[in-house]
This record gives C-alpha cells, structure tokens and sequence, in this order.
C-alpha cells in the first residue's frame, strides 16, 4: 500500500528563500503535488506558504524522501547563509517530523528535529 503523507513550510518573509523552496518543492507528481497557499484576499496574490502530499511505497518514506532527497536540493540552492527553511513533514503512519534546512556548509545543513511536537507542548 501507498504511503500518503502532507507537509508545509513555514511562512516565508525572504523572497529568495520562497523562490528555492518553490524550485524545489512546487510540483505535480505521482508522489509529490503541491501548491503555494492562495492569498486570502482573492486575486493573483499568493502567501509565501507551500504545503502538499508527499507519498511513497512504504512506511515512513514521506520522511525520507525529504532527509534524503527534497532537503539535500534546496540546501544546494539556498542563497542566504543566515535563513532556515522550516518544513513539517506529516506521514501517514508517524510522527510529525520538522526539518530546520540551511545553506549548505558543512554536514548539518539539513537538520531532523524529532521531538519538537513534545517541546512544544512543555513549554
């Protein structure tokens, strides 16, 4: 069976950042489709907000997916050495996963927070 997780990113206040993570992840795909979040005004406005699903053949690939593959290529892209790209990865079977992905400079640029959903709920 198919695997059929979701994502979003994080509110983006960088336009460069928004334009690396829509190269990136912006896509119409078997096991990635996603959209950038309407503006709530109508028109042609968009938010700088990406979410979608992201799917897989087994268990746990959603996450993966973006450890392996989705975050490597837009720490490649990224431009701006002090920005973090957030994403919450929500797999089907799981727990929600935030990945911190920065410019890359040296083998922590893309950062598996595990256990943020329990910090933020203890304060």
């Amino acid at each position: 069976m198919s695997e059929r997780g979701s994502f979003v990113t994080q509110y983006f206040y960088c336009e460069r950042c928004f334009a690396v993570a829509k190269d990136v992840l912006l896509a119409k795909e078997k096991y990635l489709c996603s959209c950038v979040i309407p503006s709530w005004g109508g028109g042609v406005d968009e938010l700088p907000i990406i979410a979608g699903k992201i799917g897989g053949l087994y268990s746990n690939e959603e996450v993966i997916s973006f450890e392996e593959e989705l975050g490597p290529q837009i720490a490649e892209k990224m431009v701006c050495p002090d920005h973090a790209i957030n994403i919450v990865v929500m797999p089907d079977n799981g727990t929600p996963v935030l990945f911190s992905i920065t410019m890359k400079k040296d083998d922590k640029w893309v950062k598996r927070i595990d256990d943020w959903i329990f910090k933020a709920l203890d304060g």
